[in-house]
């Protein structure tokens, strides 16, 4: 049985992955064509627990400044590590980020904005301007009314007073990235084109711990 990795390292930076769920079944997901990233097998045969989290980062060296929750799967799928997590590398002194489709309301039942005040940065995968257009690209299990679900979500996040960005995938149409521009202007949330990463990603810095 191969070993799951709970943390992993990328161009500089310690990300935490905590489950393999997710909600969306995204067109461009780089689940689709690989096990993992820059060498990395991300599938896990089981969630980890805050103290196997915790454990596998204590092996890394702690040149880290930034906790990145990005894996194989949406990290609020797993709240409750991910929320111990969070607040255990703040205590420790490092910068959280999570990378987020911005469906935690939804699969949670709840706003859980208030719950992620251990959180520094909320990034979410917008990815397409509207409701029709997000559940093409995204297969998502909720429909057209996912898409009202991300953006309520960030909604709650500006409101608990939570730095939000919104991130979308360069694969998408110029009109629609343009569109998606607009949308936050609307909503007041800075908006960063993310360059796609495939399987075989491969920074240089990549490693397996």
């Amino acid at each position: 049985m191969t070993a799951d990795n709970y943390v992993y390292i990328l161009d500089g930076k310690a990300y935490v992955n905590i489950t393999n769920k997710c909600h969306n079944a995204c067109s461009f997901c780089i689940r689709k064509t690989g096990n993992g990233v820059a060498g990395t097998r991300l599938w896990l045969e089981k969630e980890p627990t805050t103290d196997e989290v915790l454990t596998a980062f204590s092996r890394l060296d702690p040149v880290y400044d930034e906790v990145v929750f990005c894996g194989f799967g949406e990290p609020t799928e797993n709240l409750e590590t991910l929320k111990e997590c969070a607040r255990a590398f703040k205590q420790s002194g490092y910068r959280t980020r999570l990378n987020t489709n911005g469906l935690g309301n939804l699969v949670n039942f709840r706003n859980i904005a208030p719950e992620l005040t251990d959180i520094d940065t909320v990034s979410v995968s917008l990815n397409a301007p509207d409701a029709r257009k997000y559940a093409e690209i995204t297969n998502s299990v909720y429909g057209l009314k996912a898409f009202d679900g991300v953006l309520d979500f960030v909604r709650d996040c500006k409101a608990t007073g939570l730095n939000v960005v919104f991130t979308v995938v360069d694969v998408i149409d110029h009109s629609e990235l343009d569109e998606c521009r607009k949308l936050s202007l609307e909503l007041g949330i800075p908006l960063r084109v993310r360059k796609y990463i495939a399987d075989n990603y491969d920074s240089g810095k990549g490693s397996v711990l």
